[in-house]
């Protein structure tokens, strides 16, 4: 036994004295130039001195389909840190078309090559300067000429990437109204131009962190990704790329189910399916899947996993929001102190074994009413439903301490169940509106309260103190508050804010066999004598603070 601990030091040792840290930066030098292994300048003259490279490209050269690739200088376990700065990342970045990979004729294949993968003790790094003091000015990774992705995690485990900006340099969007617009890439003839469809490609990985990303604009999605396990992503935003945010489909026939713990926090996506105006941030182009797109924030195919999402934000996508809705039924799912709104269709689409906790919906699903190349079919779609559960036999789903309000057809909506099935909905607020599938009816309905839309009204359900109001029919279960105003500080559905005011009947009205410490702010339950219904616990006369404006403040 003593042989074998001995043996296992040595072994951690040697992967820690192995591993290495290189540095990039703007004013580095090539290979031949530069070691990489200082954080400095190349000093104009001279070989193998001791300064940092001019590329990322330098460390993880682009690889080629022929027998003898160039090797890579990173390695498994160690560092790559990338100065500040803008670097390309496809045909025209320095010194790449020395790489067979790199050649006008097929200019896609000319991207990083694919991280080594490191160990669970020792991961391979790729870290923006400043990683680890905030990083308030990530270097920009940029890709062009219809380079597949900037950054690939295609067999990548154990691995950490940070502190980076990922974009590319056009307004296009890939195949946009199937090629027939002036905001279609260039697909066809090089050049292409300075535009890239994937910001992050990743699949059969394991065991990957990744922290403090802007990953915006990208010609087709933000993350294709599928067949991952144990991921942990935190401080991600994803922003205007072009048919979706995170998209866990790989197309492919072996699956792109997830495994293991899939845990987010802090992450925002918001406006999938539409595009920036470079070289400014306006939203543009924005499509939806009548005009053939797609528009999700988060997608997936069918997927097993552990899925955790905290503090998220899911906002303003041409589609649903969040759809985990083809989560296998051994997929558990936990949405806590997260808000969503403004989505085209659903906000939240959960299966498995799903948990909404200490959550803000908003389903003003009519928001891209008239916005760019948006039908009156796009909005709404799928009923609009604010949230909808997929509670498969024997599965249960459980609501509790949220606020729902929206204008679809339902604030929410169950699918796929039996009588083994159950729902329960305990301490939330639920608001109705005018169901905006409906405007050409007299008098206009309102949405629904809740619905299984797979079977009688009667499969199980409980209903634990909710508060309800003007919801269709003025339905309303007894033992909850009924029809009667929640005076929220902002009921309307642009301007929705959740915080009770001082009078409202939220306050110390909760179902006490239900107790969460905190509230969607993260600030304690309970206080002035009990726990209030809905996300948020009024702290006192003082508190003014939505979720609503933390988020916004928070994610620009």
């Amino acid at each position: 036994m003593k042989n074998l601990l001995a043996g296992l030091f040595l072994l951690f040792l040697s992967v820690r004295v192995d591993a290495a840290t290189y540095y990039v930066r703007s004013d580095g030098g090539t290979t031949a130039q530069c070691s990489g292994l200082a954080n400095a300048a190349y000093p104009g003259s001279g070989s193998n001195q001791a300064c940092a490279w001019h590329h990322p490209f330098d460390a993880l050269p682009p690889q080629s389909d022929t027998s003898s690739p160039p090797a890579l200088r990173l390695h498994g376990s160690d560092t790559l840190i990338v100065g500040s700065g803008s670097y390309e990342m496809g045909l025209n970045a320095p010194g790449a078309k020395a790489y067979a990979a790199c050649n006008s004729g097929w200019s896609w294949d000319c991207f990083m090559a694919s991280v080594p993968s490191g160990t669970s003790a020792a991961p391979t790094r790729i870290l923006g300067a400043g990683w680890d003091t905030g990083c308030k000015a990530p270097p920009q990774l940029w890709g062009s000429e219809r380079a597949t992705s900037v950054v690939s995690l295609a067999g990548s485990s154990n691995v950490v990437v940070g502190c980076l900006e990922i974009t590319d340099h056009s307004q296009c969007i890939e195949s946009h109204l199937g090629g027939n617009s002036s905001y279609a890439c260039n697909r066809s003839t090089p050049p292409y131009g300075a535009w890239s469809p994937i910001g992050i490609y990743a699949k059969d990985s394991n065991n990957v962190t990744l922290q403090d990303l802007h990953i915006h604009g990208m010609a087709n999605s933000g993350i294709l990704a599928g067949r991952l396990s144990n991921w942990t992503v935190n401080r991600v935003q994803l922003i205007a790329n072009g048919w979706s945010g995170w998209n866990n489909d790989l197309g492919e026939s072996a699956g792109s189910s997830d495994a293991g713990s899939m845990k987010f926090s802090g992450l925002e996506i918001g406006y999938s399916g539409c595009s920036e105006a470079y070289p400014g941030t306006q939203i543009v182009a924005c499509w939806g899947q009548l005009e053939g797109g797609y528009g999700d924030g988060f997608g997936s195919n069918t997927t097993s996993g552990n899925w955790s999402f905290d503090n998220s934000y899911f906002h303003h996508n041409t589609q649903d929001g969040l759809d985990l809705l083809y989560a296998d039924t051994t997929a558990t799912i936990k949405v806590t102190r997260s808000h969503a709104e403004g989505n085209a269709g659903n906000q939240m689409k959960l299966a498995g074994s799903p948990t909404v906790e200490n959550s803000t919906i908003v389903g003003n699903c009519a928001f891209f009413e008239g916005v760019g190349n948006m039908s009156d079919g796009d909005s709404c779609r799928a009923q609009g439903n604010a949230l909808v559960l997929s509670v498969q036999p024997a599965l249960k789903a459980l609501v509790h301490y949220s606020t729902i309000t929206g204008q679809g057809d339902c604030l929410v909506l169950a699918i796929n169940g039996d009588t083994t099935s159950h729902v329960t909905l305990a301490n939330n607020t639920l608001v109705g509106k005018p169901d905006w599938m409906k405007s050409g009816q007299s008098p206009q309905p309102q949405s629904c309260l809740f619905y299984w839309d797979s079977g009688p009204s009667s499969w199980p359900i409980t209903y634990k103190k909710n508060l309800v109001w003007q919801t269709k029919d003025n339905s309303c279960p007894s033992g909850n508050l009924c029809n009667v105003d929640p005076q929220l500080t902002d009921a309307g559905l642009t301007s929705f804010n959740a915080l009770p005011l001082m009078t409202s009947p939220l306050i110390n009205a909760a179902d006490t066999s239900d107790l969460i410490p905190t509230d969607q702010r993260g600030l304690p339950r309970p206080t002035l004598g009990g726990y209030d219904i809905g996300a948020l616990q009024v702290q006192g006369t003082s508190d003014t603070t939505s979720t609503d404006t933390i988020f916004k403040n928070a994610f620009e």
